[in-house]
């Protein structure tokens, strides 16, 4: 692609082409270069650009795909060229396109040429089967329908499945929300929808659901799903089901995910979620069998519709999963009636929260009522058979009141087609109390007669106006609002017109714009070249901590390090939105820093390049003091560290973390946090005092870093830090101080499963010697030490805490005794 990346996750199709970036597509497919290496190759000089893709897979989630090769040269005079050595895929789409959605696309046969001029979409598809193409679909329904809609439902009575051995299928296109699981997502104008479709269900062939719409889908017998429990499983995946606990035994597993880990998995008492998993008894603990599955796909449990933003998470009971039962697959599909035995693991609604951090927006704010539209796509030229009409209508109806029902009356779904009133404020919107902020109204398509809408306030706390008119031939109108006292609200835009939809926004009304902060949508995270500005604008949002937008506060940007921001200043939009348009300068650190006028709230945006260690930037984790200790904790400092990346890692500690490793003269040390800032490592065991030289290799490219020389000292004992306190534990007269840097160890003489430092250090508190008793490696910890030592008596009050190890010493840090 040209401008800018693409990588949203819809099909490889043809009309995937049209919107988005310009690209040259030689090979359209889903292809994953990770599995072998050099696979992807670019020649470039003054007469050429070769990009050579040599045996890459197509992805698969199990194993390796089928491998191609193939090639595309561009040359000066505007020449394309396509050569392909080895192609076994039976699917693909082969072509150029503009972008944008720009001009007519043109289906050609490339082998018998053409003289013809084409100002968009040139393509060319490979294909031994009948297929849909979704996003084309979306294209055309939106070219005579309203951008009105949260969900598309597409169904097809010309026996083409949904996808191979599935029934059918969800793809999230919108996601701006937190807490359950997923990763943010804005593609929807991929499918034609400007603002407002989050998801579209491809539920494949109306002929393999009964007509019933309580009937047994023979495709999910098992589970006893329905056609409108399948309907709600995939609206449901708008949410979930991404979310676990974590298994004490195994920190990777997922416990309460099943099938694609998107499913819940079958031991897990869901409560008969629409979701799978199974509702599970637990017949006690002396019983045999002791668990038995007693129903399935109900509804949306209380857990799911905490994730979905109707419920509170106090109104969530406690659930729990069985570990240790051997009852087949992970993706075993739920069924009633199953007994089995294994260990119960409670879990949490905290727990969840611990992981993933509280949904946002909560159930005070979240959106409620999701619009439908519902497609029928039949053979070209042809009309739909009336009983296949009347199928798919019963499942649309009947499908508003199971939604309700499954979501516990706490939210709606709209299947009826009217146009859509867009309403700047919806979903939810802010404004602080006593202040007057700007919205509209608008219609998708102006009206040959004039509209009249209804606004009102739920709960009485805003004012605004309470009638609008929209002139025929006019597409929208402004007007202010205001609301005097803190609280939440909720606006009703209604028509007497029965075709116009109703829409509503929740409001937040804030006390003071101090309760305001900024979040980078988009544009952070860019690739720096040179002095070039980058290729999409950074995108805030002027938000609450519930997420809830607020228009008409001013931003500030301001460029670290050079380069140059435009513009300097903006106000954010009805959305809450402002952008900037940043020209980094020469790096290595590109940073933006972003400001609220109002209230200096800051955020900021960094642009990445390869890895770059600050000078003086390796240093003790614990003290901040520059050098390395064999087998010590770690810091480096410094920029693209990472290539975007951030993550964590789990014992035990290995030397690759999230494509990143550090090499210490050579020799590999393990990963305990990597981020582009800061990364925290466990230097090798055997490293001899004198100088180390260290990089950092990030990304799929396996940039290096410049080589940064640091001293490696035999002994550099650091104190960790918690707030402003040392990272000590008093019990009783003793007293537990973790740190780093004490050197080389022994296996215990008292305790065989101990590792002791090879000298003992002396310890000070409040400047008289206190007694070690114990001087090691923290069990069950790499590269973290543990000192013990009697307190002195009479000790009080705020002291200062210092290790001396040998002739070093470490940082002064306080405890309070």
């Amino acid at each position: 692609t040209f401008l800018a990346p693409d990588t949203t996750h819809a099909d490889r199709s043809l009309r995937r082409l049209n919107p988005g970036p310009p690209r040259i597509a030689p090979l359209f497919r889903d292809l994953d270069p990770s599995r072998s290496s050099a696979s992807v190759r670019v020649l470039s000089n003054s007469n050429l650009v070769v990009v050579s893709w040599v045996d890459v897979p197509e992805y698969a989630s199990n194993g390796n795909g089928p491998r191609q090769t193939f090639q595309v040269r561009l040359f000066p005079d505007g020449r394309i060229e396509t050569a392909f050595s080895s192609i076994t895929t039976a699917e693909a789409v082969v072509g150029i396109s503009p972008g944008s959605l720009q001009g007519v696309s043109a289906i050609v046969r490339f082998q018998q040429g053409s003289a013809e001029t084409y100002n968009g979409t040139l393509a060319e598809r490979f294909s031994g089967t009948e297929s849909i193409d979704t996003v084309f679909t979306a294209q055309k329904f939106y070219e005579t329908h309203d951008d009105a809609y949260d969900y598309l439902v597409l169904y097809n009575n010309l026996g083409i499945p949904a996808d191979d051995g599935a029934v059918a299928y969800e793809i999230t296109l919108r996601n701006n929300r937190e807490g359950y699981g997923d990763v943010p997502i804005d593609a929807g104008a991929l499918y034609g929808s400007r603002r407002r479709l989050q998801g579209f269900l491809n539920m494949g062939p109306l002929s393999q659901y009964p007509r019933d719409p309580m009937g047994i889908v023979p495709a999910r017998s098992t589970s006893r799903d329905t056609p409108l429990t399948v309907l709600g499983h995939e609206a449901g995946h708008l949410f979930l089901a991404f979310v676990s606990v974590r298994d004490p035994n195994d920190p990777t597993a997922l416990p309460m995910l099943g099938r694609q880990t998107a499913h819940w998995n079958f031991r897990f008492n869901s409560e008969a979620s629409l979701l799978e998993g199974n509702r599970i008894r637990d017949n006690g603990a002396a019983a045999n069998p002791r668990f038995t599955t007693t129903a399935t796909v109900e509804g949306f449990s209380p857990l799911d519709q905490y994730l979905m933003g109707f419920r509170d998470a106090s109104e969530v009971p406690d659930t729990f999963y069985v570990s240790g039962a051997n009852i087949g697959f992970v993706d075993r599909p739920p069924q009633p009636g199953v007994n089995f035995n294994g260990t119960r693991r409670d879990v949490s609604v905290n727990e969840i929260i611990q992981l993933y951090g509280p949904r946002r927006p909560d159930a005070s704010m979240s959106q409620r009522r999701y619009r439908f539209g519902f497609i029928l796509i039949t053979a070209a030229g042809q009309e739909p058979a009336a009983e296949d009409v009347a199928k798919l209508d019963t499942f649309r109806q009947q499908f508003e009141s199971f939604y309700r029902s499954a979501a516990s009356e706490r939210a709606e779904a709209e299947t009826t087609f009217r146009r859509g009133v867009q309403l700047s404020m919806w979903p939810a919107t802010g404004i602080v109390a006593g202040t007057t902020a700007r919205a509209t109204v608008r219609l998708d398509r102006p009206s040959s007669t004039e509209t009249t809408l209804q606004l009102r306030s739920l709960n009485g706390l805003v004012q605004l106006p309470a009638t609008l008119t929209i002139p025929a031939g006019n597409a929208g109108f402004a007007f202010n609002w205001t609301a005097a006292s803190p609280g939440v609200d909720e606006i009703i835009v209604s028509s007497p017109d029965p075709a116009v939809a109703t829409e509503t926004a929740r409001v937040q009304i804030a006390a003071s714009p101090n309760a305001l902060a900024l979040r980078v949508v988009s544009g952070d995270k860019q690739r720096a070249s040179g002095s070039v500005p980058l290729a999409e604008p950074v995108r805030v949002q002027v938000v609450d901590a519930n997420l809830v937008p607020y228009a008409g506060y001013r931003v500030n940007a301001a460029v670290v390090s050079g380069g140059s921001v435009s513009p300097a200043s903006a106000t954010s939009d009805e959305a809450g939105f402002v952008q900037f348009n940043w020209t980094p300068g020469p790096g290595p650190i590109y940073q933006l820093n972003l400001s609220i006028e109002a209230n200096a709230a800051t955020a900021a945006a960094t642009a990445l390049s390869r890895p770059f260690i600050a000078a003086g930037g390796v240093v003790n984790a614990a003290s901040f003091a520059p050098g390395i200790v064999s087998g010590g904790i770690g810091t480096i400092f410094g920029a693209s560290l990472a290539a975007g990346a951030q993550a964590f890692g789990l014992p035990p500690f290995t030397d690759s973390l999230a494509n990143v490793r550090v090499r210490i003269n050579g020799l590999p040390a393990s990963l305990l946090f990597v981020s582009d800032r800061q990364i925290n490592f466990v230097a090798p065991a055997g490293l001899a005092p004198g100088t180390a030289r260290v990089t950092v290799t990030a990304g799929a490219l396996a940039e290096v870093s410049n080589v940064a020389e640091v001293p490696i000292l035999a002994n550099q004992p650091g104190i960790f830090v918690q707030g402003t306190r040392a990272a000590a534990l008093r019990n009783g007269e003793f007293l537990e101080i973790y740190c780093t840097g004490l050197g080389s160890t022994l296996p215990s003489t008292a305790n065989i499963f101990l590792e002791e430092t090879a000298l003992r250090p002396r310890v000070t508190i409040g400047g008289r010697d206190a007694e070690v008793l114990f001087s090691g490696l923290a069990p069950g910890f790499t590269g973290l030490y543990q000192v013990n030592v009697r307190i002195p008596a009479g000790t009080s009050g705020l002291q200062p805490v210092q290790i001396f190890q040998g002739s070093a010493a470490s940082n002064v840090t306080q405890f309070g005794f």
